[in-house]
């Protein structure tokens, strides 16, 4: 039995500009005259995707029009031209294809094409061969003008990089002071945390922003640290635009102009960026459980108490617990002939003496009167069994109160959310970050999109965008907290994660913290980046912890007995 007659006719505009002037309702009422008096079809169904572009098929009617076809409810599709459906070869072949095989009609009713006829079909596939063709054309010769372009050192448009002035007069760049200055300091934070994540944190908790007024992210940190534009070189046609995940292109084809302008970083800065690229990209690429293996809590810490030499790290062989200490030794001792005589020292050992001291700071700023003593707040930090025998020195102390008598206001530490909302802090930052992303997508739409967003409207919603997250970002900085640990690096939030991890021992089970345990439950890679968020250095001597100093310059200071 013959299927009944029906189409579905598609149309499309690139901009949504053109939804608005005579394109779209063109497009409807020409094909609908069409299917009734051309075609004799009185039952059709219009698809319609407005403001989006023929490169791909990935648009909402289209798709839900095929899903209807797969699904037989049409005899014809009918559209106003080919390039309605795609302008790419392989995607229309795919959807002709489709229709093909369930004896669905592809009818284009401005080159008067119908498949129905064998020399419809014929015509429909030549026109697409050189349709295809003089697309590809076209994109070849552009761009051979913009490798033409770079290779003279001339700039071919886009986003200018952070720390950089674009003058357009003179086609050159120029410094930006400010970026500069933050560029500077991301530099120096890698150098010396030797992390791109824990980089990116830090910034962000010194309150820096990226241009735009963004959180800096750990894939941004990266692009600066490797980016030839921060050594002085413009780098050209070396991602693959074809691929959806902006691969590399083989570096044969990149287009590189060395001092093309000022650089910022220098050649010092340069070799040792580049000396901790490598090292950490041959520990990722070593495998995860590999990697996870070589994780060393307290790297690049440690300092000897006799000959102020740093430790260096090894792991051990694993304990019956499966946990695998790392072990610190005096590169002191190991230069200059054993002269120094302080012996190694394995996590495990020194871990839980530090961990929960860090609990013990912590929840001295929750229980903390100003009318404490100090005996009172030493009380408080040396509290388990990890402490005993051991003083914190009167300097320490004081200081510990100094800061405790200007930082009274209390901070409720929670293990969880109530069941009912979230707290205030998440919902803002979420909210800001709901915001930052919008205003992502905005911008990519206006300048990379084939959409084109007319410029008032895209002022317009970026301007409304940047008042929220202004007005979010300061009332979520009015409700943040200092730590007594380090009152310029945490914020509430940040302290409440430190909380949850250090106090899964301490809080929850009241005794002293499991350093092995807490390794192999948390993971090693977390304990590093909170340990290294807070602590400068740590001082040893006989194997025990002698002093501890903070990122906010406080040193605490431990007296042990005979000693």
């Amino acid at each position: 039995m013959p299927r009944d007659k029906k189409a579905a006719i598609y149309c499309r505009v690139s901009t949504i500009h053109q939804t608005d002037k005579d394109s779209l309702p063109m497009q409807r009422n020409d094909m609908a005259n069409y299917a009734r008096y051309a075609l004799n079809i009185e039952d059709y169904e219009i698809f319609e995707d407005a403001g989006y572009s023929g490169k791909n098929t990935d648009r909402p009617a289209f798709q839900q029009m095929m899903e209807r076809v797969k699904a037989g409810e049409f005899s014809h599709v009918l559209v106003w031209k080919i390039d309605r459906i795609s302008r790419n070869l392989l995607d229309f072949a795919q959807m002709y294809a489709e229709c093909k095989k369930l004896g669905v009609t592809f009818v284009s009713k401005n080159e008067q094409f119908d498949t129905s006829t064998a020399m419809g079909e014929a015509m429909l596939k030549i026109i697409l061969v050189f349709a295809e063709l003089e697309r590809n054309m076209t994109s070849e010769r552009v761009q051979a003008t913009m490798n033409a372009r770079a290779a003279e050192g001339k700039w071919n448009g886009g986003r200018v990089p952070f720390g950089y002035i674009y003058d357009s007069a003179t086609d050159s760049f120029h410094i930006r002071e400010d970026e500069r200055d933050d560029i500077l300091l991301l530099k120096d934070i890698y150098i010396s945390c030797h992390s791109i994540a824990n980089t990116a944190r830090r910034l962000n908790v010194m309150g820096k922003r990226t241009r735009r007024g963004y959180q800096w992210s750990p894939t941004t940190v990266q692009i600066i640290l490797t980016s030839p534009f921060y050594r002085g070189t413009y780098r050209y046609n070396y991602r693959d635009e074809s691929d959806k995940s902006f691969s590399f292109k083989n570096e044969k084809e990149w287009i590189m102009c060395a001092k093309h302008h000022p650089a910022i970083f220098t050649s010092e800065d340069i070799a040792r960026i580049d000396e901790w690229l490598e090292k950490n990209k041959n520990r990722h690429t070593t495998g995860r459980h590999s990697q996870r293996k070589q994780v060393h809590i307290f790297a690049n810490i440690i300092y000897c108490g006799q000959c102020g030499a740093k430790y260096y790290a090894t792991k051990r062989k694993a304990l019956s617990s499966g946990y695998r200490p790392s072990m610190y030794n005096c590169q002191g001792r190991r230069k200059n002939n054993h002269d120094c005589s302080n012996p190694c020292v394995a996590d495990n050992s020194i871990g839980g003496f530090i961990f929960r001291y860090i609990s013990n700071m912590l929840t001295l700023r929750k229980t903390f009167k100003p009318n404490w003593t100090v005996k009172q707040i030493a009380a408080h930090l040396l509290t388990g069994d990890v402490f005993a025998g051991v003083r914190l020195s009167p300097a320490s102390l004081k200081n510990v109160r100094q800061v405790l008598t200007h930082h009274t206001a209390p901070v409720a530490y929670r293990t969880a959310p109530p069941p009912t909302e979230k707290p205030k802090d998440e919902r803002l930052q979420a909210d800001l970050e709901r915001n930052i992303r919008a205003l992502e997508r905005l911008d990519e739409i206006y300048l990379y999109s084939d959409e084109a967003l007319p410029k008032i409207e895209y002022l317009q919603q970026r301007n409304a965008l940047q008042e929220k997250i202004h007005t979010l970002q300061t009332e979520l900085d009015a409700r943040r907290t200092n730590s007594v640990i380090a009152p310029s690096l945490f914020n509430e939030q940040f302290i409440a994660q430190a909380a949850e991890l250090v106090f899964r021992n301490t809080m929850w089970l009241g005794e002293d913290i499991d350093f092995p345990e807490l390794a192999q439950t948390v993971g090693e890679p977390i304990l590093k980046d909170f340990i290294n968020a807070i602590i400068e250095t740590i001082t040893v001597d006989g194997g025990r912890v002698m002093a501890i100093k903070f990122k906010n310059g406080q040193s605490h200071n431990f007296i042990y007995p005979n000693k």
